[in-house]
């Protein structure tokens, strides 16, 4: 009981262990390639807002 009780603490922690890893790696990847920015930040939401405005006058031509 207590081999298995060890092996699903150690193997959950490993598994959030990896699962952030491989989040960060991802992140910065997307970072690196210019990726779009966050909606919850400042500049994020004035950069999408802008791109809506910006369909939305090509719409109109």
């Amino acid at each position: 009981m207590d081999i298995a009780l060890e092996f699903l603490t150690f193997g959950t922690m490993g598994f959030v262990m990896v699962f952030g890893y491989l989040q960060s790696r991802a992140m910065e990847e997307r970072m690196r390639r210019g990726g779009p920015k966050s909606s919850l930040s400042r500049d994020g939401a004035a950069e999408r807002l802008a791109a809506v405005r910006s369909s939305d006058n090509s719409g109109q031509s």
